[in-house]
């Protein structure tokens, strides 16, 4: 017989000791995991395209003061004139002077800096060496970037974006219309196999060009005028304007990428930067350090004058941080969490808000034995969420029940009685599944091949409650973090845990671009396909009416949930901590006081005036 739901999860949190989480939580004193976000009404509050109202914050972020070298420290005295940065920003009273306007980051070695090519291989570039048409701001709001305006063309089947007068390349280039042209065509170029093309599908002509039944020239990316770019739709697209955020929708130069598209990003003297900041130093493996781009006249003009990444792989950043290597840890882990609540002095430096970030069970829904939904609504149903959340993570999560967080355009709270916890549910649809008690008809252990990120405490909870609800046998398999990304590519792992967290604020992003089929393999990282679902997310990317619009997705999203596409776990809620000499950045609606890795705040902050005093000498 099965063990109880109860001894189960006691169970877990006797192994979770053992990885030290147990420890952690007596360490925290037992304190109370943060409230969830205020879920947002099922109905939108706002147009297509527009941003959503930011969720309510589980915790406001608490006042930058009380660091164990800054709590007897005061703020400095404010100057009577601010300073005047190159770009031509006056700083704060409070401002250091531009010498010691210097940030310290962690990043990852890229291998590239070729942005438009692959995100993630070229991840240190983001937002400080390319800027995209438009950007977020702190309540999630579209503001201009390089492009200082856009307007639709009828039935948004085109959108028409003027560039800034005057933008140019760190180079001293001029940043043109033909820079966007050639962008596209070089991200959906076949022979550089941008694994994240499908991004742009949206786009007319991106998905044949990439797939070879296209060309280049049949991309709907048009020069109008010297400083105007049209894209077109592949049929009405409201969501352009949104995806015109998305941190890799920066241009790439022509005058330098269409000579050697493979390679012009290879090096500091070959790469040019439209963001911000000019790349001045790559000591592989060690650093990479950037300078305010002085052909840069854009709205976002930073007030840090010099950015310094050090770079490294996994984890122990937590220490750097703590010694004041780098300036800012933007995710604290559970264990880190539970230190930084215990501690009188650092607990005052944490800062929350509630990420558009889901994690999931992904299946391979075309084989056995994931190609039985019964089987699936069983493992779904054999989940508690709420104990993975409060206890195993410790509060950084809350719990998910569908593919669209709270607060997100088409969130529908109705979703969440689909995919409940609920023991004695989860057996009786294993059995009817064909697996009593854990066992087929001639009485043959169900054994099941979970793998995961890493070493993920998820994966473990997951076995422990599939093995002690269920009967059945689960093995963990930890995979590389590059290795997994490449075989959730190439759709090799049958039961994995996946994960996502938005690229733009639009219901296309985290539903048709995650599990919209584009093969018959499925979507581009998940086995699962329904043609209702399909036909439902492409109707609605094509929808003028809001309302209607939203209906659709939410129609389409209650397939996925119900087929059980995935196991939906948790959303992410964000810890982050700084030291009280970064300062700058503004509270949204909210109050929350956040540095959030997809908008301006990068841009917002400066270093204040005691930042010599406090800071670790470099």
């Amino acid at each position: 017989m099965p063990r109880t739901g109860a001894f189960a999860r006691r169970r877990f949190l006797q192994m979770a000791g053992v990885t030290a989480v147990s420890s952690a939580l007596a360490a925290c004193g037992g304190s109370p995991p943060p409230a969830a976000p205020t879920a947002a009404p099922t109905a939108p509050a706002a147009t297509a395209t527009a941003a959503p109202t930011a969720p309510a914050a589980p915790a406001t972020s608490a006042p930058a003061a009380g660091s164990p070298t800054a709590a007897a420290t005061p703020a400095p005295a404010a100057s009577p004139t601010g300073i005047v940065t190159p770009q031509g920003r006056t700083l704060p009273p409070d401002a250091a002077p531009l010498d010691q306007q210097v940030y310290y980051e962690n990043a990852t070695e890229p291998k590239h800096l070729d942005v438009v090519r692959d995100i993630y291989s070229a991840a240190a570039v983001l937002n400080w060496g390319g800027e995209p048409m438009l950007r977020l701001d702190e309540n999630y709001q579209i503001v201009p970037a390089l492009a200082e305006s856009y307007s639709a063309g009828p039935n948004a089947e085109y959108f028409d974006f003027v560039l800034r007068k005057d933008a140019r390349w760190s180079d001293g280039t001029p940043i043109t219309p033909e820079d966007w042209v050639f962008t596209f065509r070089h991200a959906a170029d076949p022979k550089l196999d941008n694994p994240w093309a499908f991004f742009y599908y949206a786009i007319k002509g991106v998905k044949a060009y990439k797939e070879g039944t296209g060309r280049a020239e049949d991309i709907g990316v048009v020069k109008i005028d010297d400083r105007t770019v049209r894209i077109y739709g592949d049929g009405p697209a409201p969501q352009i304007p949104a995806l015109m955020t998305y941190q890799a929708s920066v241009p790439a130069p022509r005058h330098r990428a269409e000579k050697d598209p493979l390679h012009w990003a290879d090096t500091v003297d070959g790469y040019v930067s439209s963001g911000p900041f000019k790349l001045v130093k790559w000591i592989h493996n060690q650093r990479m350090e950037w300078e305010i781009n002085p052909y840069y006249n854009g709205p976002h003009k930073p007030g840090v004058q010099r950015v310094v990444q050090l770079l490294g792989a996994g984890g122990g950043w937590f220490n750097a941080w703590l010694n004041k290597e780098i300036d800012l840890l933007p995710i604290l882990q559970p264990a880190e969490l539970t230190q930084v609540r215990a501690n009188a002095q650092l607990k005052d430096l944490l800062h929350s808000f509630p990420d558009f970030e889901t994690k999931y069970v992904s299946f391979d829904t075309f084989h056995p034995p994931f190609n039985n939904r019964k089987l699936r609504q069983a493992l779904s149903h054999a989940v508690d969420r709420d104990t993975l959340c409060t206890k195993v993570l410790q509060g950084t999560n809350i719990p998910a029940y569908s593919m669209l967080p709270p607060g997100f355009p088409a969130y529908n709270a109705a979703l969440r009685s689909i995919q409940t916890f609920d023991p004695e549910q989860a057996r009786a649809l294993l059995a009817e599944a064909g697996y009593p008690g854990g066992k087929d008809s001639h009485g043959t252990q169900l054994t099941l091949d979970l793998y995961a990120e890493g070493n993920d405490i998820k994966a473990q909870f997951l076995q422990e409650q599939w093995q002690s609800l269920l009967g059945i046998k689960v093995n963990v398999k930890p995979v590389e973090g590059t290795v997994w990304k490449k075989m959730r590519s190439a759709h090799q792992m049958p039961l994995f845990i996946n994960r996502y967290e938005y690229d733009y604020i639009d219901p296309s992003n985290l539903l048709t671009s995650i599990w919209k089929s584009t093969s018959d393999k499925g979507s581009p990282t998940n086995s699962w396909k329904n043609d209702e679902f399909d036909r439902l997310v492409t109707a609605a990317g094509r929808e003028q009416d809001a309302e209607k619009r939203i209906s659709l997705y939410q129609q389409a999203e209650r397939i996925l949930v119900e087929d059980v596409g995935g196991i939906f776990l948790t959303h992410m809620l964000i810890f982050q901590v700084w030291w009280p000499y970064v300062t700058g950045i503004p509270a949204d609606r909210n109050g929350n006081v956040a540095f959030h890795y997809l908008d301006i705040s990068r841009f917002q902050m400066y270093m204040r005036r005691d930042v010599g005093q406090l800071r670790t000498p470099h």
